[in-house]
């Protein structure tokens, strides 16, 4: 089984504001760590490596209890689904949860699939 964690700091107000990494643990005690300090970057990069790693067709993965408290706990983040709409990769965004790969993006914004991939290429490491 696979496990995806967010690691923020829980004891400040807005745990959104402490956001540090996403960390994805498998196999034989592996881990990955995706730490620019932007979570919609480092999100994209672990759905990427897990995409490319095979991971999601060798064993199940579920969240941790921090991604589910980190989303709900703040207001920061929407969320974006990636479907194949002939043979062309689409992001949609609904209030709704609704099928597909979830991504997420900053509040208020709408990137295209094109637009989040660029974002995250380009964006720069916060030290």
């Amino acid at each position: 089984m696979a496990v995806i964690n967010v690691v923020y700091l829980e004891t400040v107000e807005d745990p959104q504001d402490s956001y540090e990494a996403i960390e994805l643990s498998f196999g034989d005690n592996k881990k990955e760590r995706f730490d620019s300090r932007d979570f919609v970057k480092d999100w994209y990069e672990m759905m990427k490596y897990i995409s490319q790693s095979g991971i999601n067709e060798k064993e199940s993965i579920s969240f941790s209890s921090s991604v589910d408290h980190f989303i709900m706990d703040g207001d920061k983040y929407d969320s974006a689904y990636l479907y194949i709409i002939e043979n062309k990769p689409i992001l949609q965004y609904s209030d709704e949860k609704i099928e597909g790969l979830e991504f997420f993006v900053h509040k208020g914004t709408k990137p295209t699939w094109d637009e989040l991939k660029e974002y995250s290429k380009n964006k720069k490491v916060n030290a």
